[in-house]
């Protein structure tokens, strides 16, 4: 099951929620004040590693090879 970020529009707080992807747009509840929170667009992770578009080389690098 895939982590989630989402943001309360109450207090503001950001939290992660543990969910199915077919809940994924659900809002979800705050566990500081029990507002709704909105999903937030997060970075995609991997156990392999990050890798980023090097723009110069026209070809995807590992982030540590991308950094000058």
């Amino acid at each position: 099951m895939p982590i989630y970020e989402y943001k309360c529009k109450k207090c503001g707080n950001e939290f992660e929620v543990l969910r199915p992807i077919s809940k994924a747009d659900a809002p979800a509840k705050c566990p500081k004040c029990k507002g709704k929170g909105e999903k937030l667009v997060s970075v995609f992770g991997s156990k392999v590693g990050f890798y980023t578009k090097a723009p110069e080389k026209g070809a995807f690098r590992k982030q540590e090879d991308v950094r000058q």
